[in-house]
């Protein structure tokens, strides 16, 4: 079992599953941490300082503004993924490389 992360919300720690983390997009200083049950919270994190204290093999970064949980990804292209059957990521060419690198694939 994973380890769980904590989060403030509403002045209070709040427990989070990794295995429950869909994906994560910076906007600014803040990331919005989105989990499988559609919610999702704003931590006021920089989307690097929150990676660093996620586990690497699970998490991976796919553009300047996203990072996907593996578990999560059901379609990859060469600009974008799909996650849970239809929603849509950018990947950009200069994570792509490093992406499809630290991914299981069987040939």
């Amino acid at each position: 079992m994973i380890k769980p992360f904590f989060v403030w919300q509403n002045k209070v720690l709040k427990s989070v599953n990794p295995e429950n983390v869909v994906c994560l997009l910076t906007e600014g200083n803040y990331t919005k941490v989105f989990l499988s049950d559609k919610s999702f919270y704003l931590v006021r994190s920089t989307l690097s300082r929150t990676l660093a204290k996620l586990p690497n093999d699970i998490f991976i970064k796919i553009h300047r503004s996203f990072a996907v949980s593996v578990y999560f990804i059901d379609e990859i292209a060469k600009d974008h993924l799909v996650i849970l059957g239809n929603e849509v990521l950018p990947v950009s060419r200069q994570y792509y490389q490093s992406f499809v690198g630290q991914l299981n694939i069987i040939e």
